[in-house]
């Protein structure tokens, strides 16, 4: 997998996986790591999560 590497000026230079689908993402020099492919993929694994925790109440 990729790794990220924070820079003297506070921005992340390389590749992190996205946390839902695992594809590499290239940081482009940010000062905030990008975690997810796009919006969907994030609303993916909140959905998930939210199931998964009302799942365990019962």
């Amino acid at each position: 997998m990729g790794q990220a590497r924070l820079g003297d000026d506070g921005r992340y230079e390389g590749d992190l996986p996205c946390n839902y689908c695992g594809a590499l993402l290239n940081q482009n020099g940010r000062r905030r790591t990008r975690l997810y492919c796009g919006p969907w993929h994030r609303t993916k694994t909140y959905v998930t999560q939210a199931v998964f925790l009302v799942a365990g109440l019962f």
